[in-house]
């Protein structure tokens, strides 16, 4: 079994975007209770309020309702990529540094693919943190570059960071700590 560590922290702006999955029943309260508050629904969703008005033993806030989220680290100057073996900082580096475009030689392996599948119809949320997306660790007896591959995904000009592997492995994450500087709601018919 293996005994070392290998860490991979990611740090900067996180993009979240959750496709919430509400049972009939929850929805027609919900639409009620927004119209009792005289608000679209789309608005009051990420209201901290609107959960009082609910008065749903199950659901004090929007983090309760369950979803689908994808949740990636946006290309920006304020992002960072810490990689870690046997307690040691081996580099630290943006996500520009994947990006084989920009690169004559590239220094890590990396996957981009082209996000251009339409959202399907339903409630989402968007939402904007800071902070540390993501501590991701995997147990390995050995640590090589080449066994990391990091899957980026671009949607319209924008860059994201996606996934991370290891010898075709997902890594785990164990720590996140961001805050919310954003929330959006709204509807896709």
């Amino acid at each position: 079994m293996a005994t070392n560590k290998l860490k991979i922290n990611l740090f900067g702006e996180v993009w979240k975007q959750k496709k919430l999955l509400l049972p009939l029943e929850l929805l027609i309260k919900m639409e009620e209770t927004a119209i009792r508050i005289k608000q679209p629904l789309t608005e009051v969703v990420v209201d901290p309020f609107f959960y009082h008005h609910l008065k749903s033993k199950s659901i004090a806030s929007v983090e309760d309702l369950k979803g689908v989220a994808s949740e990636r680290l946006v290309n920006s100057p304020k992002n960072q990529i810490e990689i870690w073996y046997k307690n040691k900082k081996m580099t630290v580096f943006r996500i520009d540094d994947l990006n084989k475009e920009l690169l004559l030689f590239p220094l890590y392996n990396s996957i981009i693919q082209h996000d251009t599948i339409p959202l399907e119809s339903g409630i989402y949320i968007d939402q904007r943190e800071i902070g540390l997306m993501g501590s991701f660790e995997i147990a390995t007896d050995t640590f090589s570059y080449d066994n990391l591959k990091f899957q980026l995904i671009k949607r319209n000009e924008h860059l994201f960071l996606d996934n991370l592997l290891y010898n075709d492995q997902a890594l785990i994450c164990k720590r996140k700590d961001t805050l919310i500087t954003f929330q959006n709601c709204f509807e896709v018919k």
